[in-house]
Order: C-alpha cells, then sequence, then structure tokens
C-alpha cells in the first residue's frame, strides 16, 4: 500500500440512474463479495460491465454514528408487512423460524460485517453435496490467493497494544479448551493508497465496524473490488433493486425499479436493460428471490431452488456483568482521542475446529456492539438477563457488585461510553454447522424462510454449553440471544445466509453448476448459456467459520472459468488507476410523470394506444437555470401496443423545459427526445413537444398538459417516421406526479425545501411571462 497524508477516500462510484444504456456485454447484480469480484473480474476482461445495486452508496462519515441514524437506517420485513426505507443500511428479515440481517448499500454486506477472513476447513468440501470438481484439494486455491490480494486480511497487529475484550476471549477460550489466535480480517492497520488507488487510513480501534467504517480502513468492496471495476470501465448505479431475469432471442433482460423516482406512484411497468451475460450476486436472499420470481414469469429452473438454506450455525450470546472490564461497545458519535481503544468488532478467535466429527466444530469470537446503540443497551442487556439469564457465580458480595455494576450502567445515557455492567460485557459470536434444512419461498411477491424446529437441533445445545462454561470463566452471568428462547420459539438468527441456489452436481441435486451456470430445467445437466450464480447462495451447506473468504474464493474462480470458456483475456496489471473524479453533487431535483394518448401509425389510419412514464432529473438546479437550454435527463417507459406487445424502455433522454421558440419570441416550448427500445431490441426515437403560447381564452392547462409526438424507426431521431399522436396528463396524474418531487444534493430538510421553491418560482414565473399574471 502506498504511503499518504490525506482523507479517506470519498469521491463516489457510482451513477445516475438515467445514465443507464440499454444494453452491455455483462449486468451484475449486487455489490457484495460476489457482485464486486464478478465486476472487477469481467471488467478487467474488457467486457462493457453494468453493476445494479439495490442500495444506496455511503462514503466515510456518513455510515450511522447515532441511534437516531442508526433508526433511519434500518428496514424490517416481517410477514405483518414491511418498515422503513427500502434503501436502508440494516436490513432486517422476520420469520418464524430463522432471522437474518444483511447489509443493504453498495459493498452489500461488507459494509456491517466484521471482515474475518478464514479458510473453511478442507473437509467441508469432501460432502457430496459439492459438485465434484469443486472437491479437488486444490479446486479453490487459486480463488483463495486472488481474494487474498485483494482483501488484504491481516491480524491484528501486536503493535496496537492490549483489548480488554481480546483478553477477555482469550480467558473464557482457555476454559473451554479452544486454540486462541488472532484471526486475519480484511480491515487495513496502516494509513495508504491501496491496489485500486483508494486513499485509506488505518483503523482508529473505535470498535464500529459492523455500522460502517466512518475513517476509510474497513477492505469493504467499496474499497478494492468496486474502484477497481470503476477503473476499468464498468459503470455502477444505486437504489435501482431487480426484480427478475429473462430469457431474450440473443440474450438476457434484467428488469428492475428504481427506488426514490416515484414510478410507484403511477404503478408504471418495469424497466429492463439488456445483456449477453448475467451474473446474479444479490446475496443469498437476493439471488434465490430473483430466481423465485423469474421462475414464476416461465424460466425453467431445478426444483431445488430455494431449498438448502443454512444460516451458517450463527449464534449469538452475552456474557453479562462479568468481573472483567471488556469494553465491547464501539465509539458512536465520540472523539476516538477520547476513549481508550475497542479495537476491530472481532479480533480474537477461539477455534473449536477440527474435531473428530465436522459437524460438531464451531468457532467462538469476540464482537463489539455499535457505538450508535450504546444509549439503550444498559435497559436491554438488563431486561434480557433478568428474562433469561443464569449468573456464573455466587455469593452477596460478588452480587453487591454485579447489583452496583449494573445500577451504573442503567443510570448512563451512553454519551460517556459504556460503564458498569454495559463495560463488563463481552458479545460471543459463534460459527458452526447446521443441517442446512431450511427453505426460501415467495409469499405475495415476498421473500419468507421456512425452517420448523431449526433452533431445536442438538448443535445448537452444545454451542450454549460451551459459552456458559466461557462465561463461567468469566464471573459473568450467561444471556442467550432473547430471540432464540424458549418464549420466542427459539428462533434463530443470522447474519452469515448461505444456500438457495445451491450447487450440484445436476439439476436434481441442485440449482447451479460448479461453474455457477444456472440449470434449464429439473432434470440434468443442460444450463441457461449466460446466466450465472455468483454469491453465498451457491454454497450447498454451513462452512462453519466467517464465510466470507470461501464465497470470495468460489466468486473468483466462476469469473475465471466464464472468462475461459469465452476466450476473454484479463489485464495483466495487478493495480489500476482511477479516471478523473466526477465534480462533487450539485443541487438539483427529479420528478416522474406521466402521459397519455394515441399513435396514429402512418402505414394505417388506426389509433393505437401510447403512453409514457418518465422521470426527468436536473443534477445541477444552478447551471439549468443559467443555461439557455433548460436541459433535464429523462428515462422511463413507454407502452405502445403498436410497436412492441411489451413495455419499451426509454433511455438517454433529454427534456428541454420552457425554452424559447427560435421561430417564435412569444412562444416556449418543452420537448421531450429519447430512445425507446423493445425487449426484442427494437430501437425507435421519440420527439415530443407542448407548445406554451397565450392564444385567446384560457389555455395554460391545455398547453402545460398536451403533448404532440413523433415516433420514427431508429435510435436517432433521423429514420422514418411511424407514427404521430397526442399524449396529455391526467388530473389524478399530475396530482400524483407532484408528489414525485424530489430534491437531491441537499443535506438537510430545509435546503431540500428552498431547492424544490426555487424550482417551482423558475417553473410559475416562466408562465406567468408568458401568459400573465395568475
Amino acid at each position: 500500500m502506498t504511503a499518504f497524508g490525506g482523507a479517506p477516500q470519498t469521491t463516489r462510484l457510482s451513477s445516475p440512474v438515467h445514465a443507464i444504456k440499454p444494453a452491455y456485454d455483462v449486468v451484475v447484480v449486487g455489490s457484495g463479495y460476489g457482485g464486486g469480484i464478478a465486476a472487477s473480474r469481467l471488467a478487467r476482461v474488457g467486457r462493457r460491465v453494468c453493476v445494479l445495486e439495490r442500495g444506496r452508496e455511503f462514503v466515510p462519515g456518513e455510515y450511522p454514528r447515532t441511534a437516531a441514524q442508526a433508526w433511519d437506517n434500518f428496514q424490517i420485513d416481517a410477514a405483518a408487512g414491511r418498515l422503513g426505507s427500502r434503501t436502508g443500511l440494516f436490513d432486517f428479515r422476520r420469520n418464524e423460524d430463522m432471522n437474518v440481517l444483511l447489509g443493504c448499500g453498495l459493498g452489500g454486506t461488507s459494509l456491517i460485517n466484521a471482515g474475518v477472513a478464514l479458510p473453511a476447513e478442507d473437509r467441508v468440501f469432501d460432502d457430496d453435496c459439492w459438485p465434484e470438481p469443486l472437491r479437488a484439494a486444490d479446486a479453490l486455491d487459486t480463488g483463495y490467493r486472488r481474494a487474498r490480494q485483494m482483501l488484504v486480511p491481516e491480524p491484528l497487529p501486536a503493535a496496537f497494544g492490549p483489548l480488554p475484550k481480546l483478553d477477555a476471549l482469550e480467558t473464557a477460550a482457555g476454559r473451554v479448551g479452544a486454540d486462541f489466535s488472532r484471526p486475519p480480517v480484511t480491515i487495513s492497520f496502516s494509513d495508504g493508497i491501496n491496489s485500486a488507488g483508494v486513499a485509506q487510513h488505518a483503523c482508529r480501534r473505535c470498535g464500529d465496524c459492523v455500522s460502517g467504517c466512518n475513517y476509510g480502513a474497513k477492505n469493504s468492496t467499496v474499497a478494492n473490488y468496486l474502484p477497481d471495476a470503476r477503473n476499468h470501465g464498468a459503470e455502477i448505479y444505486t437504489e435501482v433493486p431487480v426484480r427478475r431475469v429473462e430469457r431474450a432471442a440473443d440474450g438476457w433482460l434484467v428488469h428492475y425499479e428504481p427506488v426514490g423516482t416515484g414510478r410507484e406512484n403511477f404503478d408504471a411497468p418495469e424497466m429492463f436493460v439488456r445483456a449477453d451475460v448475467v451474473v446474479l450476486a444479490a446475496g443469498t436472499l437476493g439471488s434465490t428471490e430473483i430466481l423465485l420470481r423469474s421462475a414464476d414469469h416461465g424460466l425453467a429452473v431445478s426444483d431445488h431452488l430455494g431449498h438448502r438454506f443454512t444460516g451458517n450455525g450463527d449464534v449469538m450470546a452475552f456474557a453479562y456483568n462479568c468481573d472483567v472490564p471488556v469494553h465491547g461497545v464501539g465509539f458512536g458519535e465520540a472523539d476516538v482521542s477520547d476513549r481508550d481503544p475497542v479495537g476491530p468488532c472481532i479480533a480474537g478467535l477461539a477455534d473449536l475446529r477440527e474435531q473428530p466429527d465436522l459437524e460438531n466444530g464451531m468457532v467462538i469470537e469476540e464482537g463489539v456492539v455499535p457505538g450508535a446503540l450504546s444509549g439503550v443497551l444498559g435497559e436491554a442487556l438488563a431486561a434480557a438477563a433478568a428474562l433469561g439469564g443464569t449468573d456464573t457465580d455466587d455469593g452477596a458480595l460478588d452480587r453487591a457488585r454485579e447489583l452496583a455494576r449494573e445500577l451504573r450502567s442503567l443510570a448512563a445515557d451512553g454519551t460517556h461510553g459504556a460503564v458498569g455492567a454495559v463495560a463488563h460485557t463481552l458479545t460471543f459470536l459463534v460459527m458452526t454447522h447446521d443441517n442446512a434444512a431450511g427453505r426460501m419461498r415467495l409469499d405475495d411477491d415476498r421473500l419468507r424462510i421456512e425452517w420448523p424446529g431449526a433452533g431445536r437441533q442438538a448443535i445448537f445445545r452444545a454451542v450454549q454449553d460451551r459459552l456458559f462454561a466461557a462465561t463461567d470463566a468469566l464471573g459473568g452471568e450467561y444471556v442467550p440471544n432473547p430471540m432464540a428462547s424458549e418464549l420466542l420459539g427459539q428462533d434463530l438468527v443470522t447474519v452469515h445466509p448461505l444456500g438457495g441456489c445451491a450447487m450440484g452436481e445436476n439439476a436434481r441435486r441442485g440449482v447451479v453448476d460448479h461453474k455457477g451456470r444456472v440449470f434449464a430445467g429439473t432434470d440434468g445437466n443442460d444450463v441457461h448459456d449466460g446466466l450465472y450464480v455468483c454469491d453465498g447462495a451457491v454454497v450447498p451447506r454451513s462452512i462453519g467459520v466467517n464465510p466470507l473468504l470461501t464465497i470470495s474464493a468460489l466468486a473468483e474462480r466462476c469469473c475465471e472459468l466464464i472468462a475461459a470458456d469465452r476466450g476473454w483475456t484479463a489485464a495483466a496489471t495487478p493495480t489500476s488507476s482511477p479516471p478523473e473524479p466526477p465534480p462533487p453533487p450539485r443541487p438539483g431535483l427529479s420528478f416522474t410523470e406521466r402521459m397519455c394518448g394515441s399513435l396514429t401509425r402512418t402505414d394505417h389510419d388506426a389509433e393505437s394506444p401510447f403512453e409514457f412514464t418518465l422521470t426527468a432529473v436536473i443534477d445541477d438546479l444552478d447551471r439549468f437555470l443559467g443555461d439557455e437550454a433548460r436541459e433535464a435527463r429523462i428515462a422511463g417507459t413507454v407502452e405502445a401496443p403498436t410497436l412492441s406487445g411489451a413495455p419499451l424502455v426509454a433511455t438517454g433522454g433529454v427534456l428541454h423545459l420552457l425554452v424559447d421558440d427560435p421561430a417564435d419570441a412569444d412562444t416556449r416550448l418543452m420537448r421531450y427526445r429519447t430512445r425507446l427500445t423493445s425487449t426484442q431490441g427494437a430501437e425507435f426515437f421519440l420527439d415530443g413537444v407542448k407548445v406554451v403560447r397565450d392564444d385567446p381564452g384560457f389555455d395554460l392547462w391545455s398547453d402545460t398538459t398536451t403533448l404532440a409526438i413523433t415516433v420514427s424507426e431508429g435510435a436517432t431521431g433521423e429514420g422514418p417516421v411511424l407514427g404521430t399522436g397526442t399524449l396529455r396528463i391526467r388530473l389524478t396524474d399530475l396530482a400524483r406526479q407532484l408528489f414525485t418531487m424530489r430534491a437531491t444534493g441537499a443535506a438537510t430538510p430545509q435546503h431540500r425545501r428552498a431547492i424544490l421553491a426555487r424550482f417551482g418560482g423558475y417553473f410559475a414565473g416562466s408562465l406567468a411571462q408568458t401568459y400573465g399574471p395568475f
């Protein structure tokens, strides 16, 4: 890593959604380990790569530090419905048997994991659930090596000093007979510029790894694979959830619905992008959901789709109110110079693998609760201990000390860090082996997980026994995860979901083959050419350790085989240089408009329905108002049965808003020009104009809501005219349109209101100049 003395990288990698092109060589869905690797490796072989990520992009300094910010970044999906923003960083899926916490953002769950990079035991791959090529002893050697080169994992250096939580875990490890070590973690422990040209700071030891690193020290995919992909020409788009994939005559259609544009107000059709190759890397739940929905729309897949779901044997518990200090709570909004260091979220490993029976092995790691939650920890932990805790030591004096610590933590508000019982609490994070018997399915178009009796597997009783002994070594009160209590049905919580699109020898045994290719039916070895799954969804069983390195190695292997099968050659240089950074975002706004009417073809007189739903984006309001062209970008969908039986996608469009008519000084124009592409690849061009002129009578409404359109053949507007027509805005659609107005590039609600007021003033003022005061 090259030395530097500046701030962590804050240049954004993503482009505005309206810039998505109609077609690419490769579309990668998702941006975690699988997606980041696919984007990087396939861009390096010279392909035109597009990355679609459902979450938003964060840069250091934007991750939540306070309870209010954390709550704003929570989204919860339960049987009763959804709560929170669809782009919230913390995506919690509540199910009857198994709950899952996912990361949602550019970088996926790599944004909120602890970054422990351990390989799976070799015996994991002896299981015949894996395709035969992956049972070879060296099957993942190259993948592991390449992943380590990019993610640069290393143990916490001894020079970073002692950590109380690490000392506590070492004591606990001795009691349960585990080998103690410092595992490699994907965190930078020195300042420098990495191989993708990203400036990173050394770890500040604040402990807030799992709420997003605000110091640029964490080696999430946004710090390596994704910028490397961008450096090699990949285009990255955020807030673009993919719904499904569909086979096209010469490739694939990837259907998506942009978030936050207001298209949902009009029940607008899905947008789509074409690709020769599609790599699904939306995570275990995301990739499975996309394939399940695609199957509902006719895609032939294996009957095993959704099966072999595993939580990787995840268990979380607490050694509450121990006799020794732990300091296992992050800093949150506190200055890192004001407190003793906490360390990375995970810095230690109590290794209980290498058991005679693979399935009985486990690892125990210590965790850190994010500082954003410190204000509620005292009450939450005390309540959990009262409901389900078991004290491991006794005696009046010991109980008095424990009570004093508990009272101190209950009286604290978290502003001065962890104190009392909270400061003496160690968080246990365990990975072991479950039976991978979970199943994912769609219920009312939402993904649900079923796994009756998941929490009653014998291995979890063995884990509890080990953790009780570990807590006893520290003189604490053992508190299991409250959600795993008998009262709540022993439901499990995992942060390492795997499976659902499991690898298998053939379609009778899995969903994808050893290359990640999706089987094209319920039997045999036929695959869909150009459709891959490349993330944790392909893993057919528990790994028994943090799975990020194994997922990365599998993804590296998949991408190597994709390139080899197509004769694509990779760029030789291990490093890459970023392009010139774009200018910082400027205040702007967007809105979505629907217009309906008809189109009359030139080759016959019959009218045919014609309707569009277009989103207009002004990315710099100052420039827009200062430029006579008054130019906004537009993209969306068109429904025109006379052109295509399915909706067309509008891309690369331009809207000139209330510009002077060069032929008439008293007239202003609103000009719409955009390329249209059908699902079959046919291209058209839409040219529309609203004429704003003060004629006799009250014509303001009709002028501003009536669009004369011309549709021509081809993508440029210079081809033969196919038809003409008229579109209008309905009053109900205008009302909906007003609710789609959204200010961008604004940090505060006041600034957002000011942007909208300024644009509204321009629009109203322009109309007043034409029609007089109103």
